[in-house]
Formats: C-alpha cells, sequence, structure tokens
C-alpha cells in the first residue's frame, strides 16, 4: 500500500484528515501522525512514507524546513502536499520551489479538495516509480551484458583458474549454454576507406556494425558476439555436433548473409575463420584457439575460412604458449601489481626480439596481452588507447605489425604506457572493483554470499578479495555482509514485508533462530522486539 504521513501541530486537524477520506478505496495507509517538524522528520526517516501532509506552522521545524531538508537527503520521494492557515503567495511559493505537489489551505479544505490532491500525489508517484523502475531495468540490462561479455572473454582466453569458477558465473549471469556443441568464429572489420582510421566516426561505424551483426546472428539461435576491440570481434555459435559435415554449410551460409547485410549497411568488408566445434563450452578456449590458426589465412584471402587439421594444425610456427604467462599477467592486472606487470611483459619482449622467425606467435603474444587489458580493467579500452594516442589506429596499430621491430616496439610502448598510468589510478581502480563487489552483494541479498563464492564470481582469490575489501571499505567482508543484510532486514519491517521467518527466508538465513540472533548481535535488540517499535511508533 502507499503509506502517509500526517504532520500537524492541532489534534483536531490530524483527527479530521484521518477521517475526511476513506484512505483504503486509495490503497493508502496513514502510517503516523506527527505533531511537531523535528518528529515529522524522524518519522519520515524511519517510516520512509511515499506522501507526506505537512503543516507549515509547526513547533520545532516548519514544514517546508521539514521538506526541505528531507528533499535534500532523499531525493523527490516522498511527495509533500502543503497545508496552512496562511493563504499568502510566498508560502506558495516556496512550496512550489520545493516541488510539492499542492498547496492547500486550511479552512477552504474539502473532501473533494483533498481527494483532487491526493490523486495529483498517486499520479505523480506512478510516473516517479514508473522512470526509476525503467531506468534500474536498463542500467542492470546495461551492467548484465558486460559482465555476459568478460566473462565470455575469460572463458575464449581461459582465464579462468577452475572449471567451478566458470559454472558459478555460468549461472549468476544467467547464460545459457546446453546446445549439443558450440563453434568460435574470429571476425575483423575491414574499411571503408572513407572512415578515418581513429576518432568518434571509426567508434560509432565499429560500434554500429559489431551490433548489426549480434542482430543478424539472432537467427541462429543461442549465439553470443563478444567485442575483442574496436575492429576484432568473436562468435559463440551453436551447431547440431561436433562432426563438421553436420554444421558447416549452415555455418557458411550464415556468416556469408552477416557480411553481406554488415557490407549493404556499413559499406564494410568483415573476414574471419570458424574454428572446429566443442561438446563442452568449457572448452570453447580450443575452438577459439583453433579459429586463431585460420585467421592468417582469412586475412590472405579475404574471406571467411574453416580451421583445417590437416592445413592449420601443421603451422611452421605454433602459436605462443601463454598458458604460463596468462594468470601472472591476469593477477598483476587485477592487483595493480606494476612491477609484476612490467617484468612478465619485459621477459616476452626479450623472448622475440632479435628472432624475425617468432614474429606469429609474437602478434599472438601482443593480441594476447591486448585483450587481457581490455577486459580485465574497468577502464582498459580508454586506458590502452591513450597509450597509443599518436598513433593512426590507436591501440589498433598492432594488427598493421609485420616485423619482429614493430611488435617489440609495440610491447614497450604498451608495458611502460600501461605500468605508468596503473601506478597513477591504483588506489581509484580498487575502490571501484570494491564497489562493484558491493552492488553484487546488494543485488543478491537472498543468497549465502560466502568469501569464496563471491571471490569466484569476480575471478579472485579468497584471500586477495578479503584482504582488498578489508583495506579498501574499511571493514571486514563477512560484517558487510551481515550490516548490509540486517539494513534491508530493518527495511522489511518497516514496510510491513512480512514476518520474522519469511524475512529471514528473503535474505538468504538457514532459519529464523540464526537470523534472529544475528540481528540481536548487530541491534542490540531482537526482530520481534524491533518490529514491536515500529508498530508501537506506528500507533502513537
Amino acid at each position: 500500500m502507499i503509506k502517509l504521513l500526517i504532520a500537524d501541530d492541532e489534534a483536531l486537524v490530524c483527527i479530521g484528515l484521518q477521517s475526511m477520506l476513506k484512505w483504503e478505496e486509495y490503497n493508502i495507509e496513514i502510517v503516523g501522525i506527527a505533531h511537531n517538524g523535528a518528529q515529522a522528520e524522524e518519522m519520515i526517516e524511519s517510516l520512509r512514507p511515499d506522501i507526506v501532509i505537512t503543516d507549515i506552522k509547526m513547533p520545532v521545524k516548519t514544514g517546508l524546513e521539514v521538506a526541505d531538508a528531507v528533499r535534500k537527503k532523499q531525493g523527490r520521494l516522498p511527495l509533500f502536499i502543503i497545508l496552512t492557515s496562511f493563504e499568502e503567495f510566498e508560502y506558495a511559493k516556496s512550496a512550489i520551489e520545493l516541488q510539492a505537489v499542492d498547496y492547500l489551505v486550511k479552512l477552504e479544505l474539502t473532501p473533494q479538495m483533498l481527494t483532487a490532491s491526493i490523486l495529483k500525489a498517486i499520479s505523480r508517484l506512478e510516473e516517479y516509480k514508473s522512470l526509476e523502475k525503467n531506468s534500474s531495468d536498463s542500467a542492470h540490462r546495461s551492467d548484465l551484458q558486460g559482465h555476459r561479455e568478460k566473462f565470455f572473454t575469460r572463458l575464449l582466453n581461459n582465464l579462468f583458474d577452475n572449471k567451478n569458477q566458470y559454472l558459478l558465473q555460468l549461472k549468476d549471469l544467467e547464460i545459457e549454454l546446453a546446445q549439443p556443441a558450440y563453434v568460435v568464429s574470429t571476425c575483423r572489420i575491414l574499411g571503408p576507406t572513407s572512415v578515418p582510421p581513429r576518432g568518434d566516426k571509426l567508434v560509432a561505424l565499429c560500434t554500429s556494425t559489431v551490433q548489426m551483426a549480434k542482430e543478424t546472428l539472432a537467427q541462429a539461435g543461442a549465439c553470443h558476439v563478444i567485442s575483442l576491440d574496436m575492429r576484432n570481434f568473436a562468435v559463440v555459435l551453436p551447431v547440431a555436433g561436433a562432426d563438421p559435415a553436420c554444421w558447416t554449410p549452415e555455418i557458411g551460409k550464415l556468416m556469408a548473409h552477416m557480411t553481406s547485410v554488415l557490407h549493404n549497411y556499413f559499406n564494410v568488408t568483415v573476414i574471419g575463420s570458424v574454428g572446429y566445434a566443442v561438446e563442452d563450452p568449457y572448452l570453447l578456449r580450443d575452438s577459439y584457439e583453433s579459429a586463431r590458426r585460420a585467421m592468417p589465412e582469412a586475412v590472405r584471402e579475404q574471406s571467411f575460412v574453416f580451421y583445417s587439421p590437416e592445413t592449420h594444425a601443421r603451422e611452421e610456427h605454433p602459436l605462443f604458449d601463454f598458458s604460463e604467462s596468462r594468470q601472472d599477467i591476469r593477477r598483476a592486472f587485477e592487483e595493480m601489481d606494476t612491477r609484476a606487470l612490467y617484468a612478465i611483459i619485459t621477459r616476452m619482449i626479450e623472448d622475440f626480439d632479435s628472432r624475425p622467425e617468432l614474429v606469429v606467435p609474437a602478434m599472438d603474444a601482443a593480441c594476447n596481452v591486448l585483450y587481457m587489458a581490455t577486459s580485465l580493467l574497468a577502464d582498459g579500452k580508454n586506458m590502452v588507447e591513450q597509450i597509443f594516442g599518436d598513433e593512426p589506429e590507436g591501440y589498433r596499430a598492432i594488427y598493421q605489425q609485420h616485423t619482429m621491430e614493430g611488435i617489440v616496439d609495440w610491447l614497450i610502448r604498451f608495458r611502460d604506457g600501461s605500468c605508468e598510468l596503473l601506478s597513477t589510478r591504483r588506489q581509484s581502480y580498487k575502490e571501484q572493483l570494491v564497489k562493484n563487489v558491493q552492488s553484487y552483494i546488494k543485488r543478491n541479498l537472498d543468497s549465502k554470499l560466502s568469501l569464496n563464492q563471491v571471490a569466484d564470481v569476480f575471478s579472485f582469490s579468497p584471500n586477495y578479495l578479503s584482504h582488498l575489501f578489508s583495506k579498501t571499505a574499511g571493514i571486514n567482508f563477512v560484517d558487510y555482509i551481515t550490516e548490509t543484510k540486517i539494513a534491508a532486514a530493518k527495511d522489511m519491517m518497516l514496510r510491513g514485508e512480512g514476518r520474522v521467518y519469511e524475512i529471514s527466508q528473503k535474505l538468504g538465513y538457514e532459519s529464523a533462530f540464526y537470523f534472529s540472533k544475528v540481528f540481536k548481535k548487530v541491534e542490540g535488540i531482537s526482530p520481534r522486539e524491533f518490529m514491536q517499535q515500529v508498530e508501537g511508533a506506528g500507533g502513537e
């Protein structure tokens, strides 16, 4: 129900407002009566009403002072209807400035006038709640899509510590991977020459191209498109089975259709390669690697090609074995350990420098580092773009390198630039990581939320997450979850959202007894005593 608070120092006025309308017909519950401004402000803080009818002239604080203080603290809710005995312009002007729903004169007040004012408040309340819901839903969808892209980037680049970590994120992000088999295609956007090699036009072109690719490929069913960088994206496609004979013709037609649509809309050429099928989605990294092995042929042919074990498995120079360095680089990025990052990339440079026969694996290693930076760092793409700010192609200049000297120069610049930038933003980045964890906790208060489970979701070690959280948030990880859950429980009790056992279930507690024990430890009183206090305050 809509919660209404009445604030007036005249008892007869309060009684009259309570009896003037049949409030239940408007789905309104009167949750409290305040007799001075300070009491009204306290009750608004504790009871969280949706609408407040308040007199202007009250002891301690005026109704306008209360409305002003609450508006600054809580935003546009609750809505205020201002009531006064004084029909003066200045009062009305102040009420308008405070965005009051209406301004009513006591001596002229009738049930019809109060009804009109209440209906106006209900209409505005519904409008605000609709806007907040749409904004919240939109933000959640955008946030969820971003986390899903990072999930696939981790999966394709073998960045999960173990399969259990992968399964936890799969469930948490509500990703469906239940088809018989899957293949990965790597795609590259070429041209057109009319668009500058960098800048807003290129960003708009590539972003629109990838979005159109998503829409075009939707006909393939549960496919997933993952942006790797500005001009490169990967596609995870469901297929009927592991045997290429049962899916190659269909996937070939689908990719040809996609390239045709993208060319017609944006005048771009899209080339790419398709890896072999895997029945276990956890092994999509293998399909992705086989697609990358076939990519040089796609570049030569300027078309789409399929991985062939006979042709591509016997490459003269195998792809760089990134397995040993991958976890170290990931840890360096996540912990903002610039000394470790510098040392790792330096070793890579030393392995490749002056060895022109290793151009292919060197290019592969550089691209892996790039993918990890753009996917693991919250502002990764902007950071690497800043590092290569004076290059016509920005950080995408790596794709134009064909010599070992060019690749090594790119790696040196990336190493020096990323270490410099990360050292300056280390604290703010850690704060953002903790905010992301806190946001996740608040969205999942109905779960048990152990340290190990949350650490797996964010691909941290439990020890690192515990240390990071305590140092950055200033509170122990477990204590934060407890305090957040108890705060949510109090809000539920204030809103009358169920009995103690129901609230304990909604917050993921094993039993009402354990919930009551935790609540009393935090608040000093039991949940039942708290609810009795709330009911007593509401009846005053």
